[in-house]
């Protein structure tokens, strides 16, 4: 674990995408991330009727900003539809999973901390499609996430 007191080496200024993973229906550009990062950032496009499953991130919080379109959350025990400016958290240990609605492509910002994201992203996308659920969970057990259902409609 770092010490939070250290500084990050990612440079500060406009953050730029430097990498893109695709799965599940989520387009995902990487703009901050990496073992130095103090978060990662990615900005997501979410194909309609497309999403995460109902998963745990057992060591992340998370903040979702709607940026375009409208999407269906399931926190917790709660379902929460979200339009554009709204902002959703989850923190981590809470189940959670996230839909497009409406026929409609969505548009999120996507910002956890710690950084690791990113790279869960960057493994499931390295995946064979379809893909083999046991290689899903290994690389869910490598990022310490948890999928405990399906996607939320």
């Amino acid at each position: 674990m770092s010490d939070p007191t250290t500084e990050h080496t990612e440079p500060s200024g406009k953050l730029v995408a430097e990498k893109c993973a695709t799965f599940s229906g989520i387009q995902a550009d990487i703009l901050m991330g990496g073992e130095s990062a103090p978060m990662t950032v990615m900005a997501m496009t979410v194909a309609s009727e497309q999403g995460a499953p109902d998963h745990i991130s057992h060591g992340e919080d998370k903040v979702f900003q709607i940026m375009q379109g409208n999407l269906i959350f399931s926190v917790g025990t709660n379902k929460i539809k979200a339009s554009p400016g709204e902002v959703i958290f989850v923190g981590r240990g809470v189940a959670h999973s996230f839909s497009a609605l409406n026929g409609e492509p969505a548009v999120m910002m996507l910002i956890a901390t710690p950084a690791k994201h990113d790279r869960f992203f960057a493994a499931m996308d390295a995946l064979p499609s379809p893909h083999n659920i046991s290689e899903v969970h290994a690389v869910c057990e490598r990022f310490d996430q948890s999928i405990v259902g399906p996607v939320v409609k």
